[in-house]
């Protein structure tokens, strides 16, 4: 069980990783996928996609922290 905390922890912190380094792109192909074409990204959706990436990255530590805890103790 701590080793699958473990794993989604740093799946977490993987997807947080990449919203936060290339949230252009990320974006850029949600709207691609949504509605078939893109379009320049807004600054708040930049800034909104940053937040979000490293939210997921803190909550991917966090759980992966946890799961080495547990593991060690």
């Amino acid at each position: 069980m701590k080793i699958l905390l473990l794993l989604i922890g740093l799946g977490f912190a993987y997807v947080g990783f990449r919203f936060l380094i290339s949230s252009k792109k990320i974006i850029q192909a949600i709207q691609k996928y949504k509605y078939h074409q893109t379009a320049e990204p807004r600054k708040q959706e930049l800034i909104m996609a940053k937040i979000m990436g490293g939210l997921l990255l803190l909550i991917g530590l966090y759980y992966a922290v946890l799961s080495v805890i547990g593991l060690l103790s």
